[in-house]
């Protein structure tokens, strides 16, 4: 056989192994792009909206399935302020499933007449809307290490106290006016240094036995000497209105 019959088999048989190969990265780009994403489903989400992990997530429809990458997507959710972690896992069906891990709100931030979710560590996390029966933090805004330095001593001003925390104000660096769910009035307090409320809660207690009068405020802020504010005393009547009232 000639040489060019040679090369002509060889190319022949060449073409020939060269046809599965051809077919199968003919049958992966058609996969491609016919799987595409079609569908973000949200699991998990109970305090939060899953809307806001389909909007994380929403530029990823229509896009080839085979091409999606689980780990990127669950970078893109822990992006949502209120997502502590997710789960993500993509099917060939055009389905991602996205099971989330929300943060714990323990309290909310009221600056600015917007009201917001807050974890323990001071992090913003969704609108509040009206929700109640967490402590409302005011002023803090401008100082978020001050603020989750704050979150953490409130749990032992609650115990100090006996009552929970129902709002607090930033006054000062250093400075905080506290209102109880269960108090006569604001207290002044040092939050790095909640022991002193309950030497206060003692000495506001004494002195009410004392006195029978609500004080306007308690300041417990300098260690070993607590200040009580008393209610200003009712003015005295006008003896010529009580008279002309007993006429």
């Amino acid at each position: 056989m000639s040489r060019v019959g040679v090369h002509r088999l060889a190319s022949g048989h060449a073409a020939l192994r060269a046809i599965p190969l051809v077919a199968c990265l003919a049958v992966t780009v058609t996969l491609a792009s016919a799987l595409q994403i079609r569908q973000v489903r949200v699991a998990g989400a109970r305090r939060f909206p899953a809307h806001d992990v389909e909007s994380a997530l929403r530029h990823v429809i229509g896009a080839p399935a085979l091409q999606t990458r689980a780990d990127e997507l669950r970078n893109l959710v822990r992006t949502v302020p209120w997502v502590a972690d997710a789960t993500v896992h993509v099917s060939l069906d055009g389905i991602i499933t996205c099971l989330v891990t929300e943060r714990v709100p323990v309290a909310v931030a009221v600056d600015g007449g917007a009201r917001r979710f807050l974890d323990a560590e001071g992090c913003l996390l969704a609108p509040a809307g009206d929700a109640t029966g967490l402590p409302e933090l005011a002023g803090w805004d401008p100082h978020p290490e001050e603020r989750a330095a704050v979150l953490t001593s409130i749990p032992e001003m609650e115990r100090a106290w006996g009552s929970d925390v129902a709002r607090m104000e930033r006054v000062a660096p250093n400075d905080a006016r506290v209102v109880f769910a269960a108090g006569p009035c604001p207290v002044l307090v040092d939050p790095g240094h909640p022991d002193s409320l309950r030497d206060g809660r003692r000495a506001l207690a004494a002195w009410q036995a004392d006195s029978r009068a609500l004080p306007i405020r308690l300041d417990v802020r300098v260690p070993g000497r607590i200040a009580i504010l008393p209610a200003a005393p009712p003015p005295p009547a006008d003896p010529l209105a009580t008279a002309s009232g007993t006429t």
